[in-house]
């Protein structure tokens, strides 16, 4: 059988243009990945996510910055750090995933359920207001902004009855720091845009 055709991809010989961006952007230094899938293991997601942590990496690596830009992965990711906890390189996942979701924006990309960016924006603004997300007014807003305005009301009332979803979240202390973080992150989506 012959092999010639064949040439397996390195991906330390591939050059990508986004995997600098990252790195001059963030100071996350992609190389250090070891790909040991750790994050991926720990993902409290993954099993929803069209790419997983770990990929999501590679394809960084390998500049695939489209499919990344339209990846479902990128509006469904939780920030919750468990990826950053186990991976022994420290990779901040998170922390790119914001980076390329304020990309995506800014270039006009959509996730394939356009219902998810409603709620991403929803939970942004709530966390502007209040410093913090308030789950009950979240969920009746996005309900009634998507049409269904009946969804989820049985389990909410149960929830609220058992005293799992109050009707408000207290406002941080320091709303002025809060504040802040969203000024910045609009002046440069406006610069970027």
């Amino acid at each position: 059988m012959d092999t010639d055709f064949y040439t397996p991809m390195r991906l330390d010989e591939v050059e990508s243009p986004l995997q600098d961006e990252v790195e001059k952007a963030l100071g996350i230094d992609i190389e250090t990945c070891m790909e040991c899938g750790k994050c991926s293991g720990g993902c409290s997601n993954a099993h929803i996510f069209d790419f997983t942590p770990r990929k999501v990496v590679q394809l960084i690596r390998l500049g695939a910055e489209e499919t990344l830009l339209t990846m479902d992965a990128l509006w469904v990711c939780l920030s919750c750090q468990l990826c950053v906890d186990r991976c022994p390189s420290g990779i901040d996942i998170p922390r790119i995933m914001d980076y390329l979701r304020e990309k995506a924006l800014r270039e006009g990309y959509r996730p394939s359920r356009p219902a998810v960016v409603l709620f991403y924006e929803l939970m942004c603004s709530c966390v502007e207001r209040r410093g913090r997300v308030s789950e009950a007014p979240l969920m009746l807003r996005f309900n009634v902004l998507t049409g269904q305005y009946l969804k989820d009301l049985t389990l909410g009332i149960r929830m609220f009855l058992k005293g799992k979803l109050p009707l408000t979240a207290g406002k941080v202390k320091k709303m002025d720091e809060v504040r802040t973080l969203f000024v910045s992150w609009h002046r440069r989506s406006v610069k970027r845009g």
